[in-house]
Parts: C-alpha cells; structure tokens; sequence
C-alpha cells in the first residue's frame, strides 16, 4: 500500500525552531545562536539524510498533548497512517499501546517505527497480542499526572516512516545538535559534494569544503533539504 501521510504539514511549528519565541511570525528573526543550512540537492541524496530524524530533532510544541493529537492535530500527519502505519511507538523508552492515552510532555523523546521484523516487532507492536507481556517496558500514566504548557520535544523516525515521513520534515525544516550534523557531513563527504546542487548557510552560498572545516560543537542547526525535484 502506498501511504499519503501528511493531511496538511504544520510548517508553522518548524518555524518556531529558529524564531524567537516572543515575536509574531511577521516580525520573527532567525536567532543568532543557531546555524540554519540549507541544501538542494539531486533526489537521490535525500535519504542520505534519514539518519539524522533516526537520531532525534527538535520540535517546539505544546506540551501535555496525547500523542494522537500531537501528530495528527499539530503536525498534519493523517488519522488513518498514524493507526494502520505507525505500529511501533516509545515514549521515553516505554513502549505506547494507545496514541490517545499517552501525554507528551516538555523534554519526551518520541520514537516511531512502522512495524518491526520478527518476535520484537510482535512484542513491541502497539495494542499487540504480547502487549501484556512487557508490562514493566510499558507506558502507564495519569492525565492527572501530566504537566501542560510549552516546551520541546525530541522526535525520531525509524524504517518506513522515515523514508515516508522524513522527506517533507526535512523541506520544512528539522532543528538538530551541531555535533550530530558534524558527524554526518564528516562520514558523507564524497556523497554530499557529489550531490549538492546548492548549499547555504545562513544565506551565504557554502561549499561541503567549508562545512568539514568549521566547528559544529555547542552549536544548534535548522537544516533543510530539498530535493531538485521538490
């Protein structure tokens, strides 16, 4: 089946990444403590970068939304991907069996995966047969437990939903560690240079030479990639 996963993509939220927080979206400025790349590249490169939404990006929400309403409701992905696609989901390394019983909250780290191979993708598959078997690996919470306001969260995508779902994170926009993105380009050096049709880093065109030769360390970085075919 090919999924459609997006119903409407909240590009606001990205936005939000590297705009101070206390402006409107008219008068918002990029932040001088964060990096923002840009890269065009050829179509083939962009799953080069899947690994960095496996590792983790940042988003700016608001917290104590379940989990249903955090992906459906504020990031536009669609009811029917997030029930039938998204078939492994943690939750601060707990395991959620109900999307509309599960709170997100200021400092989660937000795992998706489509389903797993083998007995760990049975065991581990939301509202599984063997859910009750893993009840200490579980998720279990209150909503009268939740803290609610604002703050970030960590998202990771795995397998299938990454190559589904990380392509229109990555055009919008994905706040990742300056650390990470140093690791990345210092492992894909030939593939990037090789791909790249254009990259930009904070409006000034910037070459993959210039990215190895530059400290990434205690640094943050809005990335977005798009694809010569976007």
């Amino acid at each position: 089946m090919e999924w459609n996963p997006f119903e409407n993509l909240k590009e606001q939220l990205f936005m939000a990444d590297i705009t101070d927080p206390g402006l409107d979206s008219q008068e918002a400025s990029l932040s001088p403590s964060i990096k923002h790349l840009r890269f065009i590249v050829e179509a083939e490169l962009i799953s080069r970068f899947y690994k960095l939404t496996e590792r983790g990006f940042t988003l700016h929400i608001k917290t104590g939304l379940t989990i249903r309403e955090l992906l459906c409701q504020h990031l536009g992905i669609s009811k029917d991907y997030v029930d039938e696609r998204i078939q492994t989901i943690f939750l601060d390394g707990k395991a959620v069996d109900d999307v509309d019983n599960a709170w997100v909250e200021n400092g989660s780290i937000l795992a998706l995966s489509a389903a797993m191979p083998g007995l760990v993708g049975i065991t581990f598959r939301k509202g599984g047969f063997y859910a009750s078997l893993r009840d200490t690996i579980s998720y279990s919470k209150s909503e009268t437990s939740v803290d609610k306001g604002t703050g970030k969260i960590i998202l990771k995508l795995f397998n299938m939903v990454a190559k589904e779902l990380a392509p229109a994170f990555l055009e919008n926009g994905i706040m990742i560690d300056g650390n990470a993105f140093h690791n990345f380009v210092n492992r894909n050096p030939d593939d990037l240079k090789a791909g790249s049709i254009a990259i930009h880093l904070n409006d000034e065109k910037v070459d993959v030479n210039a990215l190895l030769e530059m400290t990434w360390e205690n640094k943050q970085v809005f990335l977005q990639v798009k694809s010569e075919k976007s």
